[in-house]
């Protein structure tokens, strides 16, 4: 049982890689070096936010573990399709990785993106094809902002 709380405990934290605690400073961080790569990089977080938001309006899915949806902010947060953790990090990791060109930046997005979808699918937030959709949607839109 402990190792199940280590493992949900550990899954948490990677998961906080898709929300703005990670990259909000994330971009900070950006902003110290570049500018113009750290304004990019908001304005690419905001289209994500924006489509993602809308298709879960557009194509309703329940989570696995399924939350209530009385009003519109329950609705969006039930909502499980795209993932939006996933689309954030693949969407950052792409257009760091064309910035900051190398194997390692590409290995690190790779991995993060990997991590974050896994971590969403373990803590029974998504499911793989939320996930998948995610990272293709974030993907997709992080070479049209590089």
């Amino acid at each position: 049982m402990a190792q199940k709380k280590r493992l949900h405990l550990l899954f948490s934290f990677i998961s906080l890689a898709g929300t703005p605690f990670f990259y909000v400073p994330a971009a900070l961080l950006i902003a110290f070096f570049s500018r113009t790569e750290a304004v990019r990089l908001a304005a690419l977080l905001l289209v994500v936010e924006a489509l993602c938001g809308i298709l879960k309006f557009v194509c309703p899915k329940k989570r696995p573990i399924p939350l209530p949806c009385k009003t519109i902010y329950q609705r969006y947060n039930a909502g499980s399709f795209p993932s939006i953790h996933t689309a954030r990090i693949a969407a950052m990791s792409v257009l760091l990785a064309s910035a900051y060109t190398g194997s390692a930046a590409v290995a690190a997005g790779i991995f993060s993106t990997i991590a974050v979808g896994y971590s969403r699918v373990y803590l029974q937030k998504h499911y793989v094809t939320d996930v998948l959709a995610g990272a293709f949607i974030g993907a997709a839109l992080g070479v049209l902002f590089r």
